[in-house]
């Protein structure tokens, strides 16, 4: 997860907000580090280069620093967790290994 990029994912529309177009506006989510995880409101066509460029918050809160620190904590602890899987794989390996030339 790059919480400083400026990406943005899409997710299902939750409101029925209308764009400047006349279209149904799409959810999606910031990825910046202003705004982990925030939720937005955006013109379906805007990916396409020819959207009316429309943008509302999904929420009125800004994005705080706790929600920020709460999704980093949370990749540290997968990673955490993928690095702990691969160590006991590795040492179930090192004993297999060593029956293999001694048992």
């Amino acid at each position: 997860v790059e919480l400083g990029s400026s990406s943005s994912r899409k997710s299902p529309n939750f409101g029925h907000k209308l764009c400047f177009c006349g279209l149904k506006a799409s959810t999606n989510q910031a990825w910046t580090d202003k705004n982990p995880a925030r939720r937005f409101y955006g013109c379906p066509r805007f990916k396409f280069g020819n959207g009316c460029k429309y943008f509302s918050w999904f929420d009125e809160e800004e994005g705080t620093q706790w929600q920020k620190k709460a999704l980093i904590e949370a990749q540290m602890r997968s990673d955490l967790e993928k690095k702990q899987m691969e160590t006991v794989k590795d040492e179930d390996e090192i004993v297999r290994q060593f029956e293999e030339c001694f048992v």
